[in-house]
């Protein structure tokens, strides 16, 4: 029942989202908004001398539908939900546009060009002839990595000596090569080095939505383009990051605790509501991007008790949504089991690491309060003794067992005695000869 009613909001959470939509946006279930909080960094010759760390956020409504498309994919309902839409699948891709230098540069500059938009129907980035025009660096055709709040990828990689580097004339394949001007770059160890003392890459990035449908005629598949990102930079002219410092983080925003029908473990878990505001979505994108992180840390304890427990099994990732925290971690020696209805309390709070530096923790969320269904490991049923038996006994018994109580002396054939399988014979051999006989009479009886 549960389970029908959560699929019930699943449906009427994505109408909702998408009535919420301005007209021109309805005719598909996800609202399209600019890639947020865009930071990059360079990874410090790590993976390779140009590799970049990059991030952004998504906004909160979008990751709602897709969260609710997820869910109606998983139920099997997702081509009921998107009949309105004229659709029966959708799914949404990421495109990273990069230049070094100056971004209206011919050569050097924004390298999107309108194959990016798969005018062909051949994919994204692909010609008339299936042909890329694209280059390694050139992001046209990336998934998104979770429905996290936070999307981090590495991007601006090494490549090597072959046409990744030189590009191919024959398929008007782009290199990365093709895109720099001689005097930005160095090329040895098989590698590309760029000075970013003197060089500066900018970036930005989109989402690229495809909308499928289905039917006994065949597949049509339509896109939709996100407008791009802010732009953002790291090297000789870009803005220089600032660590996160304590008091930076506000304490989180937690709503709507309550028992769900899942369990770990044999015990309950309960799931509450996280609400991610833009600012902290900021610093979680700029963490990211700088080889951090900001998650959740969720801790709970029996009402009464001064310690709290911090939860395992809990999501930790932040992102607006249902966060799902698994109570077993209660059960202790003070705790062994935990009746149904004891009140139970639950907190979080932000943590950021950064490389080199002390995490920094915001302040506690208000304390939510529920009643628990019953939490406990229960004991392992203790196994029945054994009796001893003396093995002579043992050995009589057996032989005593393995004789056929009808005739005492045959090994019983599938369990049943010998003579019976005889006489289970012989009345098949009997049906099978009258039923012979009485067709034969019938056929004599047509001739005449």
């Amino acid at each position: 029942m549960r389970k029908m009613i959560t699929l019930f909001f699943t449906v009427v959470l994505l109408i909702s989202l998408a009535a919420s939509a301005s007209a021109t946006e309805q005719e598909l279930p996800v609202t399209l908004k600019a890639p947020q909080n865009v930071s990059v960094n360079w990874m410090g010759g790590n993976d390779s001398p140009t590799s970049m760390s990059f991030s952004f956020s998504m906004d909160n409504q979008m990751t709602q539908a897709l969260a609710a498309i997820d869910q109606a994919r998983d139920a099997g309902i997702l081509e009921t939900m998107l009949a309105k839409y004229g659709v029966t699948d959708v799914y949404v891709n990421i495109q990273i546009d990069w230049a070094l230098d100056d971004v209206n540069d011919p050569v050097s500059g924004w390298h999107y060009n309108k194959y990016w938009d798969d005018p062909t129907g051949n994919g994204f980035g692909r010609d008339e002839d299936y042909g890329y025009r694209y280059s390694e660096w050139d992001v046209v055709d990336w998934g998104l990595n979770s429905l996290d709040t936070v999307q981090n990828y590495w991007i601006m990689r090494g490549v090597p000596d072959d046409d990744r580097w030189n590009g191919n004339p024959e398929t008007k394949a782009p290199g990365v090569k093709d895109q720099l001007k001689p005097d930005q770059y160095e090329y040895y160890d098989d590698d590309v080095h760029i000075d970013f003392t003197k060089h500066t890459a900018y970036f930005r990035v989109r989402y690229a939505l495809v909308a499928i449908n289905d039917t006994e005629e065949g597949r049509t598949t339509y896109h939709k383009f996100s407008d791009w990102s802010e732009t953002v930079g790291y090297g000789k002219d870009a803005v220089a990051y600032t660590p996160i410092k304590t008091g930076d983080i506000a304490a989180p925003e937690i709503t709507d605790l309550h028992m769900t029908d899942k369990e770990f473990n044999d015990n309950p878990i309960v799931a509450f509501t996280l609400t991610v505001p833009d600012a902290l979505a900021k610093m979680a994108v700029d963490a990211a991007a700088h080889g951090g992180g900001i998650v959740i840390e969720t801790e709970a304890r029996v009402k009464g008790d001064t310690e709290w427990v911090g939860m395992g099994n809990t999501d930790w990732e932040i992102k607006t949504g249902e966060m799902e925290c698994a109570l077993i971690t209660l059960i202790s020696e003070n705790h062994p089991k935990i009746a149904k209805d004891t009140p139970i309390e639950l907190r979080c709070r932000y943590r950021c690491d950064q490389p080199e530096l002390d995490d920094v923790f915001s302040e506690y969320s208000k304390v939510l309060t529920f009643e628990t269904s019953e939490i406990g490991n229960d004991p392992q049923p203790t196994p029945t003794a054994v009796p001893v038996v003396d093995e002579k006994e043992d050995d009589k018994k057996d032989e005593k067992d393995d004789k056929c109580p009808i005739c005492h002396f045959c090994p019983q054939p599938l369990g049943l005695c010998i003579f019976i399988w005889l006489l289970i014979i012989i009345v098949i051999v009997v049906i099978v000869i009258v039923v012979i006989k009485v067709t034969k009479k019938k056929d004599d009886k047509k001739k005449e």
